[in-house]
C-alpha cells in the first residue's frame, strides 16, 4: 500500500532617486567585464563569502538540515564545488553564518534558533572542521572584525558588537549597541527594520559595514542592503549616502526581497557582492545567491557597477549549473534533523523552476520508503510505499506537481496530476525553508537510485 502526503501584496514601488551612472558619481570602472549574475540558484541562502589568496570559499544558512554549513571553493566566482560540511549535528537550526580567517585558521561564525552563538575552526576550509564551541554571545547573524588595535570583536543584530579573545573562541566583555542602521524611507513596503547580517571589512583606512534591513521574506520590496562606514572597527559609523546598495523596488523585477550582502575583492583588485534573493514567482526555490561587480566612488562608497534596476539575462541565470546538479555526490545531501514518518528523510536542492526527480528502493519486510517534494512536515507532496520493489517519480513544472507509481519494473502510473504547491514557502509556513527534493528511508529501505532533470 502506499500513502499520499500534503500536508502579498505586491506593490510597484521606484525610488526616490535612482542611483546615478558609476560615471556620475566619479566611480572608478572596474578592471573586467562586471558581474551580475546568479551562481547559486536554489535554496542557498545569507551567503558568506571569503577570499584567500586566489581562492574563494562560500557558506550559507543551513537551518535543520544536517550535517550542516557545507563549505564551497572557486577560483573564479562562477564555477564551484563542494568540499566540506563543517558541523555534523546538532538539535537546533543554524541561521546565517559568518566565514574568516585569522592568524591562518578559519572559523565560521553561526547562531542558532536557541539564541545562541557558535564557532567552529579548520586549519583549511576542507576540514577536518572542530566541534562547536559555543560562546557567551546573544542575538544572530554574526559578523566578525579584527581591529586597529589587533583585538578581536564579533558584531550581531541590531547593531551590537562584543569583544572576543585573541583566540576568537570566547566572549571577552559584554555587548554593546554601537549602530541604528539606516533609516529607509516610511512610505516603502517592508517587514520593519530588522537590522541583521553584519559584515565587515577594512578597505584603506575605513572600516565598512554592510547589513541587511526590512526582513528577509514577506513584501518582495522589504530585503535590502546597506553600507556605513567608520575609521574604527567599534564606529561612530557614517551611513553610505547611496544607500540601500542593493533593493528591490518592483515586484516586475527578475528578482524579489534582494538582501543581506557580502562585499569580496579578487587578486587583480576588482570587487564584487554577493547576496541571497527569491526567483520571481518562485519564493518555492528558497533564496538564491547572486553576485555583481562592484565600483567605489572617489569619496570611498561601494556601489554596483550596473544600476540595480538593469535588466537581467535570461533572469540572471547562466550555465549548466553542474556543480550543483551533481547528485550522487553525498554533500549535496543533507537530512531533515527533526526526523519524519519515523525514518530519516534526506533533502537536496532543486535549482530550476521546472524539473523531474525519479526514485528506485528497495524494501525489506515491515519497511518502507518515499519521495517527496518537502517544505515542512505540513507542506509537503509525495508518496510513501511499502512494496518490496517500486519507484516514484515527481514532476513539478513551475510549482505544478504530477506523481507516478511504478511495482518493479512494471508500468508508471499515475497518481496525482497538476497540484499547486506554489504555496509551500516561507510567507505561508514560516522557517525559511525552501520545497525541496527528498527520500525517505524506514526500517532498512535503501535507494537503489536517484535522478533529477531539469525540463
Amino acid at each position: 500500500m502506499f500513502i499520499f502526503t500534503e500536508n502579498i501584496i505586491f506593490m510597484n514601488i521606484r525610488p526616490l532617486t535612482l542611483l546615478l551612472a558609476a560615471a556620475l558619481l566619479g566611480a572608478c570602472a572596474p578592471k573586467a567585464t562586471p558581474l551580475k549574475t546568479c551562481i547559486f540558484p536554489g535554496d542557498y541562502p545569507d551567503p558568506s563569502i571569503l577570499r584567500d589568496g586566489k581562492d574563494f570559499y562560500m557558506t550559507h544558512s543551513s537551518f535543520t538540515y544536517f550535517p550542516a554549513l557545507l563549505v564551497w571553493h572557486s577560483t573564479d566566482l562562477i564555477h564551484w564545488e563542494p568540499v566540506a560540511r563543517a558541523v555534523e549535528d546538532g538539535d537546533y537550526s543554524i541561521y546565517a553564518p559568518d566565514l574568516c580567517k585569522v592568524d591562518g585558521k578559519f572559523y565560521i561564525y553561526y547562531p542558532t534558533s536557541r539564541g545562541e552563538n557558535y564557532v567552529v575552526t579548520a586549519d583549511r576550509p576542507e576540514g577536518p572542521w572542530s566541534a562547536p564551541v559555543k560562546l557567551a554571545v546573544g542575538g544572530i547573524d554574526p559578523g566578525h572584525v579584527v581591529a586597529e588595535d589587533g583585538r578581536r570583536y564579533l558584531y550581531t543584530n541590531n547593531g551590537f558588537v562584543t569583544p572576543l579573545t585573541a583566540d576568537g573562541l570566547a566572549a571577552d566583555g559584554r555587548a554593546k549597541k554601537v549602530y541604528d542602521g539606516w533609516e529607509y524611507p516610511a512610505e516603502w513596503e517592508t517587514e520593519g527594520m530588522w537590522l541583521e547580517s553584519p559584515k565587515l571589512l577594512k578597505r584603506g583606512d575605513w572600516y565598512y559595514l554592510v547589513s541587511a534591513e526590512g526582513g528577509t521574506a514577506g513584501p518582495v520590496t522589504s530585503h535590502m542592503v546597506v553600507v556605513a562606514r567608520s575609521q574604527s572597527a567599534l564606529g561612530p559609523w557614517e551611513n553610505s549616502p547611496h544607500n540601500p546598495m542593493v533593493h528591490t523596488y518592483s515586484a516586475d523585477e527578475a528578482w524579489w526581497s534582494k538582501g543581506h550582502g557580502t562585499l569580496v575583492d579578487d587578486a587583480d583588485g576588482n570587487w564584487y557582492i554577493v547576496y541571497h534573493a527569491y526567483r520571481n514567482g518562485f519564493h518555492t526555490l528558497g533564496r538564491s545567491t547572486i553576485i555583481e561587480s562592484v565600483v567605489w566612488t572617489e569619496d570611498g562608497w561601494p556601489v554596483l557597477a550596473e544600476s540595480d534596476g538593469a535588466k537581467w539575462e535570461q533572469d540572471g541565470l547562466q550555465g549548466d549549473y553542474g556543480y550543483l546538479r551533481d547528485y550522487d555526490n553525498p554533500l549535496l545531501w543533507a537530512r531533515w534533523q527533526p526526523g519524519f514518518a519515523d525514518g530519516t528523510l534526506w533533502t537536496t536542492t532543486a535549482v530550476d523552476a521546472s524539473y523531474e526527480i525519479t526514485a528506485e528502493f528497495s524494501v525489506p519486510e515491515g519497511g518502507s520508503a518515499g519521495l517527496f517534494l518537502f517544505y515542512n512536515e505540513k507542506a509537503n507532496k509525495g508518496v510513501t510505499c511499502s512494496d518490496p520493489r517500486f519507484g516514484v517519480r515527481i514532476r513539478n513544472e513551475r510549482n505544478s506537481v504530477t506523481i507516478w507509481k511504478r511495482a518493479g519494473e512494471g508500468e508508471w502510473t499515475l497518481v496525482e496530476e497538476g497540484t499547486d504547491v506554489s504555496g509551500f514557502h516561507h510567507n505561508n509556513y514560516n522557517g525559511f525553508f525552501a520545497l525541496r527534493p527528498a527520500y525517505l528511508l524506514c526500517g532498512g529501505a535503501e535507494l537503489l537510485s536517484f535522478d533529477y532533470k531539469p525540463i
